[in-house]
């Protein structure tokens, strides 16, 4: 153990902290180290002029003080905290008003390729065309009652069914273009 690590030890022993085993380490180095043992000895007698000694308060309006700056923190940290969640509302809401943009977009070429579709292929087209435009009127109703600020659960859960019993509608139109499909092919 050197001079510096027995310090250390010096003053964990002064503030009962130190283990039974560096006190041993400490006995040992004190025994061999003069200096140390001058310097323990130095530190042994404030401890004990300090311990003596009645407490002394802090000064008057400390603790108005720290209150004062603990206060001012938290504010700082709400006004921080604040100015992040706006940030991520107007991110949020700029999002949703990009997204029912490009949505209405896509709606309206679609449904005039939807049109052009009709003249050249006919019902079956027309029946598709109508069932991806339930689908995202569906998913669209969807996203906005999720995202909506109020997070209206009816809203939520009615469009949930919308789009639930559109995907079934689906799924039953294509079951049957598929038997009507297998029964012409089985004919001709």
């Amino acid at each position: 153990m050197n001079c510096q690590e027995s310090s250390q030890l010096m003053s964990l022993s002064l503030d009962k902290v130190a283990t039974m085993d560096e006190i041993h380490q400490l006995r040992i180095h004190l025994e061999r180290c003069q200096s140390c043992r001058a310097k323990w000895a130095s530190m042994r007698r404030i401890s004990q002029l300090f311990a003596g000694a009645p407490p002394v308060p802090p000064p008057t309006g400390f603790a108005a003080r720290v209150g004062q700056r603990l206060a001012q923190r938290e504010a700082r940290r709400r006004w921080v905290l604040g100015g992040i969640i706006l940030f991520m509302g107007t991110i949020v809401s700029l999002t949703v008003l990009a997204l029912s943009t490009i949505i209405g977009a896509f709606m309206s070429l679609e449904q005039l390729a939807g049109y052009f579709l009709l003249l050249s292929h006919g019902p079956q087209l027309v029946k598709l065309v109508s069932i991806g435009r339930s689908l995202v009127k569906a998913g669209w109703l969807a996203l906005t009652a999720f995202l909506s600020p109020s997070g209206q659960p009816i809203l939520a859960s009615y469009s949930l069914a919308v789009f639930a019993l559109t995907a079934l509608w689906v799924r039953l139109v294509i079951s049957q273009q598929r038997g009507y499909l297998r029964k012409s092919l089985a004919r001709g």
